[in-house]
């Protein structure tokens, strides 16, 4: 007996392909990146090969889209407070790569509008389906031509020559492993089809304007200036997802698609060599294709956000700032307000903390040194000469 195997036949000392089952089941972690925006395309119901198909077997399904937490969202006239960024809003921003005392500026619009009532937003039919909690489907969804789906179209591509290849060399049991593991993909991806759900207003009265402050752990903010309709569905609004099957019927759908799994790899497992290397191929191509998927495309990327017209200010101060106190009175400034600073907390209350907003409500609009007026006001017995503070 050689060192190797040598050809694809007879029963001692040739190539075995038991491995392909586990191929088709490896590559979870490529796939988890993405996942929601995975069973929310429309391509997601296509039969199909895909990596690591029992992912989409978990019966507890999320009831939101992924928020980002240690953040803090105020009010800047409403005095509203949260804790959390939603998903969406998080899509526009990406605070986890913001420096550290860094500082933008948003303006959010709708990107409909009436031109003919002086710029007020036109009654956009936007309740898709009205519920009893007042919430309703926004139009948001994955855009028509992203690496997603352009990735799901070649899964189908390949799926449809792996069918024609088995029928051509005659291998029944490859064409039955085939249809059964894509139907299984198919069927899974079915029980966790979803559409975001934003909460709107569906009151008329008039309310403050929905500016709103958002501040990173690190010390970094963002202002946005916002109708409060708009902030109301990406800020202060509860994101939920919406599945199409729930209860039984989404549990039948997860039986169905594990009994077809299971016959998928005993089917594959024992079709014919030539189909074996084929199949095996065309998962490594998949893995390594989900894998590039995950590590060069960011959600954002996915997501149409073209309900928004998205207005990216110019940064202030035009630099990151060196300290937490130049941040804040940058947007303090910019703001307009210091009541926001009380509401969120965002200083110690002392009273020379509280006597140095004071200060800045008073010189908001001018050229105002506030790391001189700090040091004045906690080092009362120290003076600033030659560009330094001593006693």
């Amino acid at each position: 007996m050689g060192w190797f195997p040598v050809g694809l036949e007879g029963d001692e000392n040739k190539w075995r392909f038991d491995i392909i089952p586990l191929l088709a089941v490896i590559g979870s972690s490529a796939i988890q990146k993405h996942m929601q925006a995975i069973t929310a395309s429309p391509f997601a119901i296509f039969p199909r090969l895909m990596p690591a198909p029992e992912s989409l077997l978990d019966t507890d399904r999320p009831t939101r889209p992924p928020s980002v937490k240690d953040v803090k969202i105020v009010g800047v006239h409403s005095g509203t407070e949260f804790n959390e960024l939603n998903f969406f809003a998080n899509l526009i921003h990406n605070v986890d790569e913001m420096e550290k005392y860094e500082f933008r500026v948003y303006r959010i619009r709708y990107a409909t509008r009436d031109s003919e009532d002086g710029g007020e937003l036109m009654k956009i039919p936007e309740m898709i389906e009205n519920h009893r909690s007042n919430r309703h489907r926004i139009p948001i969804q994955l855009k028509t031509f992203c690496w997603l789906n352009f990735v799901t179209l070649i899964s189908i591509l390949i799926t449809v020559g792996l069918y024609i290849w088995a029928g051509c060399i005659h291998d029944g049991t490859a064409l039955v492993g085939l249809a059964t593991m894509s139907c299984s993909t198919s069927v899974a991806s079915l029980s966790s089809r979803w559409y975001p759900r934003l909460t709107g207003r569906t009151s008329e009265a008039d309310v403050p304007s929905g500016d709103v402050i958002i501040r990173t752990r690190a010390g970094a903010f963002i202002l946005v200036y916002g109708d409060q309709n708009v902030i109301r569905e990406l800020y202060e609004g509860m994101e939920d997802c919406e599945y199409m099957y729930k209860g039984k019927k989404h549990h039948r759908l997860l039986g169905t698609s594990t009994v077809l799994l299971m016959a998928s790899i005993i089917l594959l497992s024992n079709c014919g060599s030539v189909m074996q290397i084929a199949i095996g191929v065309a998962y490594i191509i998949l893995n390594i294709l989900y894998w590039l998927l995950a590590l060069l495309v960011e959600p954002r990327d996915l997501w149409d956000m073209s309900r928004y017209n998205i207005e990216y200010v110019e940064q202030r101060p035009s630099t990151p700032a060196s300290t937490y106190t130049e941040t804040l009175w940058a947007v303090i400034n910019m703001s307009g307000s210091i009541d926001w600073v009380v509401n969120g907390e965002f200083t110690p209350s002392t009273p020379a903390w509280d006597q140095w907003l004071q200060d800045a409500k008073a010189h908001i609009g001018q050229d105002w040194d506030p790391i001189k007026r700090k040091n004045e006001l906690m080092n009362p017995g120290w003076a600033y000469h030659n560009g330094r503070w001593s006693e």
